[in-house]
């Protein structure tokens, strides 16, 4: 026992010693004067740089990982840095070391916000004529009239915009939603996500954490119409979890059968209701939700003592993983029955199941069908079907890809190389593709 504990103590030592050996090598490495550069201004920008008497642009500083690029033309004498992006010279502003085409160096405005206390890097710009986001130019925004508001947002007297690409008609001055993040903003009744009108509701809108959000009449994820939820009595349980008034889902899934009302989570993985246990969101057939305690969840969750079979989409049942036999990574063996990842195949002895290419296991024959996975490669010939690689194979008739038919090749003249594939064109066929690389 003592032997036990004095390796395990010798095992930590050297791993925090590991550590901190990297930690200091990666910090020496990363020192800007370990690669004899000076920061222009390291209180507004840690990415411009005087190295080797050029001006460099290292992106956030990582000399360690990513080092430095000279920027080519660059002005040493006159360079200085703007904010953490932006820089400029006496020829041009540049924007993460790379000159911002339509910008003028004697003509230079941040842009800042009222409602954005940390603004100060929005990302936005005037210069001359032209307001910029991001080094790019914003085609249409009148500099005089323009203001940043948070995140992408920003406006001038006639528009909202969103990064270049997105602007809207302006309906009122636009604010922020309380406790939601920079992706939101209200625009008069209307509420934007990422630059997308998701709500007119604005007044019964409600953020509810980073991801989900609602309204009077639909659930959003990540500004997006969840179909199936309902706002009425809408709550995020757990990371996992979530409930409204008819039922409770796992992720955004509904849990088959349901009952909100009763509904507990019990782990990440096993939660239960009056009615039911389950398992992920599937019902688990085998076991009764009276039976089974927070503590026998827990043992249900260790994957090395039990795995869930699915009997069809919705249901599975927990077994012993010892007592499963794997035929191949898609198709599983118990209690002399088949099961894939989704289904168990009625009928179907796992002596049934041919497994054709003994290295990869992903081809297989059940009966007069040929799978890849499992999935059906319609119209095979089990007779004549070979496999030429992990992807490809072929019959008398066709080459197949995976689980699709090959339109441009013969099995009579086809050659397979390392670098060739098959990909599908807008008709939905399969066609031989040489890759590049």
């Amino acid at each position: 026992m003592k032997v036990l504990m004095w390796m395990g103590i010798v095992v930590l030592v050297v791993t925090v010693l590991y550590i901190l050996v990297f930690a200091a090598f990666a910090f020496y490495v990363s020192t800007p004067s370990t690669h004899n550069a000076k920061a222009f201004n390291s209180k507004a920008s840690n990415q411009y740089y005087i190295q080797d008497g050029k001006v460099t642009f290292v992106r956030n500083g990582n000399f360690f990982q990513l080092g430095g690029t000279e920027i080519e033309g660059a002005d040493l004498n006159s360079f200085e840095v703007i904010d953490e992006s932006y820089a400029k010279d006496i020829n041009h502003i540049y924007y993460d070391g790379k000159p911002v085409a339509g910008a003028n160096p004697n003509s230079v405005e941040l842009v800042t916000s009222k409602i954005n206390t940390n603004s100060v890097n929005s990302g936005y710009l005037i210069s001359g004529d032209n307001v910029f986001c991001y080094g790019d130019i914003i085609e249409g925004a009148d500099p005089e009239s323009f203001s940043y508001l948070l995140g992408l947002y920003a406006m001038d007297k006639d528009y909202l915009y969103y990064d270049i690409d997105i602007k809207i008609s302006r309906k009122a001055i636009p604010t922020a939603i309380s406790n939601a993040t920079d992706g939101y903003i209200r625009h008069g009744e209307q509420v934007l996500y990422q630059g997308h009108i998701i709500s007119n509701d604005v007044h019964n809108f409600e953020v509810i954490n980073d991801k989900y959000s609602k309204d009077s009449f639909h659930v959003y994820y990540h500004g997006t119409i969840v179909e199936s939820m309902e706002p009425d009595n809408f709550i995020v349980i757990s990371p996992y979890y979530r409930k409204d008034k008819n039922q409770a889902y796992y992720f955004n899934n509904p849990i088959p059968e349901s009952d909100p009302n009763t509904f507990k989570v019990l782990n990440d993985a096993i939660s239960k209701d009056q009615k039911h246990l389950y398992y992920e969101g599937n019902i688990i057939q085998n076991k009764k939700s009276s039976e089974i305690s927070r503590s026998d969840a827990d043992e249900l969750q260790k994957m090395w003592m039990w795995k869930p079979l699915h009997l069809d989409a919705t249901t599975v049942i927990m077994v012993p993983s010892d007592d499963i036999v794997n035929i191949t990574n898609n198709y599983y063996a118990y209690n002399n029955e088949v099961y894939t990842r989704y289904k168990k195949l009625e009928g179907v002895k796992p002596n049934d199941v041919i497994v054709i290419d003994q290295d990869e296991k992903v081809f297989t024959r059940i009966g007069g069908q040929i799978f890849y996975h499992d999935i059906p490669i319609i119209g095979a010939d089990p007779d004549s079907f070979t496999v030429i690689s992990d992807r490809f194979s072929k019959d008398s008739n066709y080459v197949y890809w995976s689980e699709h038919k090959v339109v441009d090749a013969s099995p009579s003249t086809f050659k397979y190389e390392d670098n060739l594939y098959a990909d599908e064109n807008e008709l939905g066929e399969y066609r031989l593709i040489i890759s590049e690389y």
